[in-house]
């Protein structure tokens, strides 16, 4: 995976986390980062934000499931997936 690419994702997840925390939506669920952060990154303007993006050479994002949680969604059916996933994570 190259630099850009590892940008990229992080400024997606940045810009994400930023909308949910501006919207009041429920974005601890959906990020899995505390809401103190979730409450800066709502705080940050688009430049910060690209700014973070890509000096960070590391993805801010972090699969969540644990190997045994995947192993089940993997072997579910399509239309259960995503209600195991929710459950899973709260």
């Amino acid at each position: 995976m190259e630099n850009r690419d590892v940008h990229k994702i992080n400024r997606q997840f940045l810009l994400l986390t930023r909308q949910l925390a501006r919207e009041g939506r429920a974005a601890e669920v959906m990020t899995g980062l505390p809401r103190a952060v979730i409450e800066k990154i709502g705080s940050l303007d688009l430049d910060e934000i690209d700014e973070l993006a890509e000096t960070v050479p590391v993805s801010l994002y972090t699969f969540r499931l644990t190997d045994s949680a995947l192993n089940r969604l993997l072997q579910m059916p399509r239309e259960v997936k995503g209600t195991y996933a929710e459950a899973t994570l709260v």
